[in-house]
């Protein structure tokens, strides 16, 4: 099957609007909901579904609306593997991310990768109906829905593509205009195609339905939470479903999978789970970061200002660290390390407040010894925090700011919270090597990277670049000469893989 075509079906499928729907269910419930049968294997392995997956990621990662944030990615990584480990599945690495976008959606990536819009994160009344919109994704991805769309659709792929990623796209782009456009261009298409298409899609949300489910149910959140959230959805949709044919959604007949899952929640026992307190310091943080230029910070510093006027406990310290977001993003350091000792009241045992009030206390510190001092705060937070990527990345860029770089690079080799699957683990490396002199490893790193973000023309130019420089080691020059080879040989096979 020609690469690009299979790209743009996942594009068009998946990308689309998609707001999800999923709810806990009693362990042993009988849901009722359809089983497509044995998930599809022979047409999409898991490898190529990942590799799909891994040059799709690369093209969302250069998107402005991919939000590149720690913290963010950290809970939404943990939060998932919350649910993958009660999860029917074995076959995946599931990555987690999040785009800048206020529509209450997310959506699937081949392979693994899922991304969760910021305006459901902000718009999730509680932790388990973030939690369902989760575990409905993990569903999609856990039954290959990708494979098995690809396999009804193979007759008429062509067709289909064009006309569904057009269409799509032109929805997307906003107003009535948008959705005309998408229904110009849809009346090319043969009907009998489109109801194929639409038919499957209810089919597999059905089945994502049961089995986020079942995953919600194993990893123990509320049952009755997504009903609330569903109707919400509901709502948001109906200017979408009404300017633009309702084949376009990916989640057709919401009106009668909320009452299909309202049905199946009245037989459960209701089960209140305690939100987490990095749940409202994220939905802070989203608030803030959904934002991207000044004007929109100070309408959120202004709305957590009011919050603080009156809120207690927990509820003040997430003001006082959203508020401190938000003055950090419009260039007052003062304010953003006021805000911050306030979130302190919440104790320093949490790691993503102890992360802002530090990397804030750095911004306003005077002197050198101030500064050091900072950074040894940061050290001892690496030891109560000893798996948050977020805490050891901060102590890093503290040691790069204070150029530590051989101290840096020994803590990135040695501590385990960073992992060198992470790209970002390459990515500061090659920074300090850059700042030591030592060309070689510094491409090398880059390169690393690049390969990882799924750019392996970048990635090759970087190694390239490192053979050049030789000024590496033997082990590092060997290892450099066998990536090298390696990737030329992807890079050749990428480009025939274009041309077919």
């Amino acid at each position: 099957m020609n690469f690009n075509a299979l790209t743009s079906l996942i594009t068009a499928f998946f990308m689309a609007a998609t707001p999800m729907t999923s709810i806990r269910a009693a362990d042993n419930l009988d849901l009722n909901l359809p089983n497509l049968g044995t998930v599809a294997g022979a047409e999409l392995s898991p490898m190529d579904e990942r590799a799909l997956g891994e040059q799709l990621m690369s093209r969302v990662r250069a998107d402005p609306t991919f939000v590149s944030d720690p913290e963010i990615t950290e809970y939404l990584n943990r939060l998932g593997y919350q649910l993958v480990s009660h999860a029917q599945t074995h076959t995946y690495n599931f990555f987690f991310f999040a785009i800048r976008d206020a529509s209450l959606n997310a959506f699937a990536l081949p392979g693994g990768f899922i991304a969760v819009h910021t305006g459901t994160i902000i718009g999730a009344k509680n932790e388990s109906e973030l939690a369902g919109v989760m575990g409905h994704e993990i569903g999609h991805v856990s039954q290959r829905h990708i494979a098995r769309m690809i396999e009804g659709q193979k007759s008429n792929l062509a067709l289909t593509l064009g006309s569904i990623l057009l269409a799509i796209l032109a929805a997307r782009a906003g107003g009535s205009s948008g959705g005309h456009a998408a229904a110009a261009i849809a009346m090319g298409t043969q009907a009998a195609m489109i109801q194929s298409q639409l038919n499957y899609s209810q089919d597999a949300e059905r089945e994502a339905d049961r089995v986020g489910l079942q995953t919600l149910s194993a990893a123990g959140f509320d049952p009755r939470g997504m009903e609330n959230f569903f109707a919400r959805l509901q709502a948001n949709n109906r200017f979408y479903e009404s300017a633009a044919p309702a084949y376009l959604s990916t989640h057709p007949l919401t009106v009668e999978r909320l009452s299909d899952m309202e049905n199946r929640t009245r037989q459960m026992r209701t089960h209140m789970h305690r939100d987490s307190l990095d749940f409202h310091l994220i939905q802070a943080r989203a608030t803030v970061l959904q934002a991207t230029q000044y004007q929109g910070w100070l309408e959120a510093s202004k709305q957590f200002r009011t919050t603080l006027q009156k809120a207690k406990g927990s509820d003040a310290c997430v003001a006082a660290y959203g508020l401190s977001i938000a003055l950090s993003m419009m260039n007052d350091p003062s304010g953003a390390y006021q805000a911050a000792q306030k979130s302190l009241a919440c104790g320093r045992d949490n790691a993503f407040i102890e992360k802002n009030y530090l990397q804030t206390k750095y911004q306003v510190a005077k002197t050198a010894a101030e500064r050091l001092d900072v950074v040894q705060q940061a050290k001892q937070s690496v030891d109560r925090f000893p798996l948050s990527s977020v805490v050891a990345e901060n102590y890093v860029d503290l040691l790069y700011a204070t150029n530590q770089h051989k101290e840096l690079i020994r803590f990135i080799r040695n501590n385990g919270a960073i992992s060198p699957s992470d790209p970002d683990y390459h990515g500061l490396l090659a920074r300090s090597y850059e700042a030591l002199g030592q060309k070689s490893l510094q491409y090398m790193e880059t390169g690393e990277m690049y390969h990882l973000l799924g750019a392996s023309e970048a990635a090759l130019y970087q190694f390239d670049l490192a053979q050049k420089a030789n000024d590496g080691d033997f082990y590092t020059m060997s290892q450099i000469d066998a990536n090298l080879r390696e990737l030329r040989e992807k890079v050749a096979q990428e480009k025939k893989d274009r041309l077919r």
